[in-house]
């Protein structure tokens, strides 16, 4: 390990003892390949290794700071906040589509894998997009149960949040809002005015309330708590003008995005800096 590497594992482990990373795409490591007998994401497509991008993830870069061995990753791509509300699918080898394990499912798991968690954990939960894509959406990708907004999603993900906190006893946890969707090569490829307008508006709707909620929930829960909210949205953007001043998108580099909204190796090795950054100031 370079020396660079071993000063940023010795900040990890002098706040944390374990990393928690619950969330979607953007954080899986593999499960969904786990979960499909390697067949999705295609291992002979642009994906690494069962990651939704051409290299590691943000979550790969930060369970190597803190040592893979005291990391617990239970992000599926596809994954949603809540499957009784929207759920996500993936192929199966036989061709048909199972329902991947949304967030509070994935709590579920964390519960019965260890019970209570230490107050000395760090939960991360990168979670949102697909419920909001699934608005727009209509093909077979997701299973809608119910109507909803973008509010009450916001709302469920901070119920989420507290009942990791009050039940499992998580001290610290940061919540990644949801990327800003309106630059999706996919959204923008649709070429439909009313749909990105939509796009806009639910992705600001939700972050805003999911930012008011974890608030109020840090101020319900007191001092003894650290609750934050990384800001992916505003970082997306930031990565985008570093990577192209002159349109200040992803998508006019390959290496930032890999396919119509997953981002790249070298964006995510971006994004890592930042939450990296932020987890040191918690």
């Amino acid at each position: 390990m370079s020396s660079t590497n071993q000063q940023s594992s010795s900040l990890i482990s002098t706040h944390y003892s374990r990393l928690v990373i619950l969330g979607d795409s953007n954080a899986d490591n593999g499960n969904v390949l786990r979960l499909t007998h390697g067949a999705h994401p295609a291992p002979s497509s642009v994906y690494w290794q069962g990651r939704y991008s051409n290299g590691k993830v943000w979550a790969d870069h930060l369970a190597e700071q803190a040592s893979p061995a005291s990391t617990i990753n239970l992000a599926y791509g596809c994954a949603t906040i809540d499957n009784n509300i929207v759920s996500g699918t993936v192929p199966m080898p036989d061709g048909q589509r199972v329902e991947v394990p949304s967030v509070t499912d994935q709590i579920n798991d964390l519960e019965s894998l260890v019970g209570r968690l230490s107050p000395t954990d760090l939960v991360l939960i990168q979670v949102g997009s697909n419920d909001l894509n699934s608005l727009i959406d209509t093909g077979s990708l997701y299973r809608r149960k119910c109507a909803f907004t973008p509010l009450q999603l916001a709302e469920r993900l901070a119920q989420a949040v507290e009942y990791i906190c009050t039940q499992l006893g998580a001290r610290n946890v940061l919540v990644l809002n949801v990327r800003p969707r309106e630059d999706y090569p996919g959204v923008i490829a649709l070429n439909d005015r009313l749909v990105l307008k939509q796009t806009c508006w639910d992705t600001t709707v939700f972050n805003a309330t999911v930012s008011n909620k974890i608030a109020a929930l840090q101020a319900a829960l007191g001092a003894d708590y650290r609750l934050s909210l990384f800001d992916t949205y505003s970082a997306q953007k930031e990565i985008a003008l570093v990577a192209d001043p002159v349109s200040g998108k992803l998508s006019s580099d390959p290496e930032l995005f890999v396919d119509s909204c997953h981002l790249g190796s070298r964006a995510q090795m971006e994004l890592f800096k930042r939450i990296f950054a932020s987890i040191t100031q918690i």
